[in-house]
């Protein structure tokens, strides 16, 4: 029944072999396809994010730099124009007829929305705009400030009031003027017109021979100016659309309202006067930190950058804005992932393929493996037949099975020899056991006798010098009795009397009467005991006559004399108490050591020994919960090392 069981397990495999290869390639397939497509879309997004933000974070230096550049060529035609011998001239001598002609042609040229010549004390000597309006004062513009104090050129951002605007005319009066948009997430505004104007300054002093006549100051209004930022965007966007709409976008905040921008609403209209989130207000306008991330603008999802801009004192005044249209970022996301897609699921394909091939490759010889395994399983040991055409790898296969049919026959062999060893010594083990209890009937009597007179004759002879003799004799004849008690105990088993002890006290007790014993005359006995040793429980008889067992067998092993030392630690690591008895003897070779311990083993001549001490010593220790272990070189000693746990 079992060998019918057996060809058709072999049967079941050969047909279900195959479909358990295809079956976990294919499983492999789909799982590392799945992995790929996870980390490989996971790897886009975080690209395109990453590369999204270096794109906003490239474009907000750029436009920074872009307005530096443009207060930096304003400011230099400035400082030329106020070096010319024309505008010194009628500025010292206060011909405002003809400055006034050279100033609106300086405006025109140069694209200022506001040209002046100022006093030296801050007066307005002629405007461009307006050549009527003169004789005010703008000495508390910070830029004429700066250099009524310090005689040098300047220019930057700055923000005037309505009332300073209005001088200038009611066409820029007007421009200025923006309505404030309520917008979802900004500040709370209490207002609902802007009046003041952000604009860009440059200002320059006018000197003749070293003697400050007057101040060139020149301006362009930011407000409602579409051509600073749609040439922001043209310059650093192009002209890129998606669906119609700009993919970058740029705007010139005045405090947290937009002045000018190119971001539209859903009507299509500039978005000026709408409001920037309260989260980026604090951060860059308040904290002047640029300010990176993902926004809703308006009307549509932007990667936006934010910087602030700030006068001539550092005070803040405003923010440069960049946009990029979120949909351009997702646009390529998709595209890239739809293209990964197909190359996966192109490989997923070939790699299916491939799996059925290999798969047909490589269970053909399995197959000639699984028909000689059937061959086996009914008894005929005989070497695989594989065809010539089959590769190395199959060979190789062949002589490792035939190896191992070689191998499981020896198995077999080995294991009837070790029953056969086993069931002999499970009888002698027996014979033991009723050899223990005819020596325990036989020799129990005289013991009995001995012990008796003993015990009568130290009660007569007490106080004599033979009480101490005969002391020794009634604890050796009841020593006897535990040895005779331990054959028995050896084939039955036995619970141990533990008792706290000192073991140092029951090494010295067995030492004692070892040294006065005939083997020990010519041997020198070293004891290293520790004296903070921790007492242990054990059978104190038992632990003794282990100590005499494994002293008397070194003696043995030096017939000529030697040293035997005992030695005694605490491995507080382990709580366990370390006893060492090492001999200098003859030492027991590598092949007897791995059977000291088996019962009736012995190296001793006949009549020497029986070949139970060291298998009692290591039924004693197991039952304490100990370890004994030993190490032996021929000719140099052997040495027995005992642990025992403290309770």
């Amino acid at each position: 029944m079992k060998l019918k069981k057996m060809l058709e397990r072999v049967v079941a495999l050969k047909s279900s072999l195959r479909f358990k290869l295809a079956f976990g390639l294919l499983v492999i397939v789909f799982l590392m396809g799945a992995l790929s497509i996870y980390l490989g879309i996971s790897s886009i997004n975080r690209n395109v994010i990453r590369e999204a933000y270096d794109n906003v974070r490239n474009s907000l230096r750029a436009i920074n730099d872009l307005y530096r550049e443009e207060i930096n060529k304003r400011a230099k035609i400035v400082e030329y124009l106020s070096r010319t011998s024309e505008i010194v001239n009628a500025t010292a001598a206060g011909n405002r007829e003809y400055l006034y002609e050279k100033l609106v042609q300086i405006k025109d040229e140069f694209g200022f929305d506001i040209v002046n010549v100022v006093k030296p004390d801050g007066t307005i000597l002629v405007r461009a705009n307006n050549f009527e309006a003169y004789g005010d004062s703008v000495a508390h513009y910070k830029y004429i400030q700066w250099v009524m104090k310090n005689w040098k050129p300047a220019a930057g951002t700055g923000i005037l009031g309505y009332e300073n605007i209005k001088n200038e005319g009611p066409d820029l009066a007007e421009k200025t003027l923006i309505s404030i948009v309520p917008t979802p997430r900004a500040r709370a505004q209490r207002r609902e017109l802007e009046e003041r104007a952000l604009v860009l300054k440059t200002v320059s002093p006018i000197f003749q021979r070293n003697r400050l006549v007057g101040i060139l100051y020149a301006a362009v209004l930011l407000n409602n100016n579409d051509r600073f930022v749609d040439r922001f965007k043209k310059l650093i966007f192009k002209e890129e659309k998606i669906k119609g709409k700009d993919v970058g976008t740029t705007t010139i905040f005045l405090d947290d309202i937009r002045v000018a921008t190119n971001v539209t609403d859903a009507s299509g209209k500039r978005a000026v006067g709408t409001m920037v989130s309260e989260e980026v207000y604090r951060q860059v306008f308040e904290n002047g930190q640029d300010w990176l991330g993902r926004a809703f603008v308006v009307n549509d999802w932007y990667l936006s950058g934010y910087t602030r801009l700030t006068d001539i004192e550092g005070a803040p005044v405003g923010m440069l804005y960049v946009g990029i249209l979120e949909e351009k970022f997702d646009s390529i996301l998709r595209r890239t992932t739809v293209s990964y897609f197909l190359v996966i699921f192109l490989m997923t394909v070939i790699s299916l393929y491939m799996a059925t091939y290999l798969v047909n490759l490589y269970t053909r010889p399995i197959n000639q493996v699984i028909k000689a395994s059937a061959e086996i399983a009914r008894g005929n040991y005989h070497q695989l037949e594989i065809s010539p055409d089959e590769s190395e790898e199959i060979k190789e296969l062949e002589e490792y099975f035939n190896a191992m049919v070689k191998a499981i026959e020896e198995r077999d062999n080995r294991l009837k020899e070790l029953a056969e060893k086993t069931i002999l010594r499970s009888e002698k083990l027996a014979s033991v056991g009723r050899l223990a209890s005819g020596i325990a009937h036989e020799i129990n009597n005289p013991l009995t006798g001995i012990l008796t007179y003993s015990s009568l004759l130290l009660e007569e002879l007490k106080g004599t010098p033979y009480e101490e003799d005969l002391k020794t004799i009634k604890e050796e004849t009841l020593r006897c009795r535990k040895i005779v008690r331990g054959l028995l105990d050896f084939a039955r088993d036995y619970k141990p009397e533990k008792v706290s002890a000192n073991l140092n006290v029951l090494i010295e007790e067995v030492l004692q009467l070892l040294e006065k014993h005939v083997n020990f005359q010519n041997i020198k006995i070293i004891k290293n005991l520790d004296p903070s040793l921790p007492e242990v429980k054990v059978d104190a008889d038992e632990f003794r006559s282990v100590i005499n067992n494994l002293a008397v067998n070194a003696a043995d092993a030096m017939p000529n004399g030697g040293q035997l030392t005992i030695s005694t630690s605490f491995d507080p690591s382990t709580n366990k108490v370390i006893i060492r008895v090492a001999d200098t003897g003859v030492g027991i070779s590598e092949e007897n050591l791995k059977r000291i311990f088996e019962p009736f083993f012995t190296t001793k001549e006949k009549g020497k020994g029986t070949g139970l001490g060291l298998a009692m010593t290591y039924g004693v220790i197991k039952r304490h919960n100990g370890t004994i272990d030993v190490k032996s070189k021929v000719g140099e000693g052997t040495e027995f090392i005992i642990r025992l746990p403290v309770e």
